[in-house]
């Protein structure tokens, strides 16, 4: 039977080499007299059965593939358009007839002597499909026992690659959606390179081809390649200046597009025999292959699920004791005794969107290869919504500079932030604890991180900042967790919350009046407000704290207890998020 995936628009078989066709049939001696003034087109239809006129006439239903036999006083001029329409292969007429063949039809008729019969016709068809599709079968039968053995020990995509080189004696390569090579084995004439045969398939875009809609853009910044059709295609390639025939296969397993297995035949014209056996070879390759980068996409996920499991201990300090931090970081080659800083990003995107897991992975993927350095190690993992890179820092020759280290620090957080931004096409807050000596204690780098980047989106900073360029907060970063500072805020500004103030402001107004430097008019412009409307304000609060607050020591006062209890709540949560209960 003919398969389904070689079917043509119109409806016809596609006239494959390896299938049988009206063209080859008539070189069989029992037709070798047939006469017939079909064009060279219609003769290479595909032919995949035989039936009596009788059995056609019977139904309507589409005849591709199907040699029609019929006596010579069955035929009629009528039948011809019939025959066309449903798509029949040809029409052969046993005995005279006077039935001329229609070119508009589509149809060949071949007149046979009246010794042709059905039976005779229809067991030749048979044996020629059958002893065809036979053939195609035990040599896809040795092909795919060839590379599946290489798929049972694990050989990987070169090993592969290499086989289906040997199988086909010409260039085989596999290359993912978007053609890069992943593996390329050349040929013995060695005529094509990696790259020149990825490009000009590129050029060509054969998946573009079979599927029009346009590529669309992932949620991490990369190329979706709209999926091709199944089945093996052939292309004409121009490689280097060098006409070359292209064999390929897409990789679709489960309904996942994941690149293309290909031979490249440099023979010109290659012969009908080679197209059909290279064909095999693809059609046999891309479930293979596809098997195999499963199996590698498997291997991938678990390592970095297990290495992700690291740097979520190596943050949240969950080490038993320092030989299992030594034991655990030995395992990815970390040294345990270098310098480290943590950088953390959020605003990356939509939470809960269906596709915001896998985009934030993407991203932690893409910034553990940025500013890529020897002998400099990157990890980076997602915590929630926040991104968090652990960075040995290297001061690149500053090493003399009291502060090296730390500005080697904020330099990748600034590199870090262009490249989120320029991935997810949005503004991406990032900030960055002060460098720590040793992998046990990137739990403080990152706890002081995530401060710095609570007290950054609360203050509606633009600009990328690092733990100590907040050193009023960082100063006061005890005082706020001691007991005795909470009492100091709270008791402070209790009066401006409480019920007695009446939910007018009076915290905002002081603060920004005290932010002012006591300027009244400029805190009044700043909450957009009036001038007299500031001074009721102003004078309220000072009769509900008990304080003038046109002196500057209690102003101080105010402002110390303001960022306190700012530094204070921002802690609080961060603790929440690090140790939750």
């Amino acid at each position: 039977m003919t398969d389904p995936s070689a079917m043509a628009f119109d409806g016809r078989p596609d006239p494959d080499p390896q299938h049988l066709t009206v063209g080859r049939l008539l070189q069989e001696r029992l037709l070798r007299q047939a006469r017939t003034a079909a064009s060279a087109d219609l003769l290479d239809t595909a032919v995949s059965w035989c039936l009596p006129l009788d059995e056609v006439q019977a139904s309507d239903d589409p005849l591709p593939g199907v040699v029609v036999h019929a006596r010579a006083d069955q035929v009629r001029s009528a039948l011809l358009p019939d025959l066309g329409r449903r798509n029949a292969a040809a029409l052969v007429v046993a005995g005279e007839a006077d039935v001329v063949a229609d070119p508009s039809c589509g149809l060949p008729v071949i007149h046979v002597g009246a010794h042709v019969a059905f039976r005779q016709l229809s067991e030749l068809v048979a044996e020629l499909v059958l002893a065809r599709d036979t053939h195609v079968l035990r040599y896809g039968l040795r092909v795919h026992r060839a590379l599946v053995e290489l798929l049972y020990r694990g050989a990987g995509l070169a090993a592969l690659g290499q086989q289906m080189a040997r199988l086909s004696g010409c260039t085989a390569a596999i290359l993912d959606p978007q053609y890069r090579v992943l593996a390329f084995e050349r040929s013995r004439d060695r005529l094509f390179e990696s790259a020149s045969v990825a490009d000009a398939l590129r050029g060509e875009a054969p998946g573009e081809a079979a599927d029009p809609r346009p590529a669309a853009r992932g949620a991490a910044g990369l190329d979706v390649v709209a999926q091709p059709h199944a089945g093996p295609q052939v292309r004409r390639l121009l490689i280097d200046g060098i006409s070359a025939t292209c064999v390929l296969n897409p990789i679709l397993l489960g309904g996942r597009h994941d690149g293309w297995v290909l031979i490249v035949e440099s023979a010109d014209p290659p012969s009908p025999h080679e197209i059909a056996q290279h064909r095999v070879v693809v059609e046999q390759a891309a479930t293979i292959v596809g098997t195999e980068m499963l199996r590698m996409r498997s291997v991938e996920q678990a390592q970095e699920r297990a290495r992700g499991d690291f740097v979520h201990a190596l943050l949240h300090g969950r080490f038993s004791n320092q030989h299992e931090l030594e034991a655990r970081a030995a395992h990815y080659d970390f040294p345990v005794g270098a310098t480290y800083g943590v950088v953390v990003a959020n605003g990356l995107g939509s939470v809960g969107s269906p596709d915001s897991p896998t985009a934030l992975f993407q991203l932690a993927r893409h910034a553990a290869r940025l500013d890529a350095r020897p002998n400099v190690h990157t990890l980076a993992t997602v915590v929630g919504d926040v991104l968090a890179v652990v960075r040995q820092v290297d001061p690149a020759g500053r090493r003399d500079s009291p502060d090296a280290q730390d500005r080697a620090l904020a330099d990748f957080a600034r590199a870090l932030q262009a490249d989120l931004e320029r991935r997810t096409q949005r503004r991406v807050a990032v900030a960055y604890g002060r460098c720590v000596g040793g992998a046990g204690r990137i739990f403080d780098s990152y706890r002081e991180a995530r401060i710095a980047l609570g007290i950054r989106n609360r203050l509606g900073m633009d600009q990328v900042c690092g733990f100590q360029d907040l050193r009023v907060f960082a100063a006061l970063a005890e005082l706020a967790e001691s007991p005795q500072g909470q009492a100091f805020a709270r008791d402070l500004l209790a009066p401006l919350r409480g019920s007695r103030a009446g939910g007018n402001g009076l915290e905002e107004a002081v603060i920004a009046y005290v932010a002012s430097g006591g300027n009244l008019n400029a805190a009044a412009r700043e909450l957009h407000i009036h001038r007299n409307t500031m001074l009721y304000k102003l004078d309220r609060a000072s009769r509900l704290l008990q304080l003038d607050l046109r002196d500057a020591e209690h102003q101080f006062a105010v402002w110390l207890a303001h960022k306190l209890n700012l530094l204070a709540e921002t802690m609080t949560a961060v603790d929440r998020d690090l140790s939750p209960t």
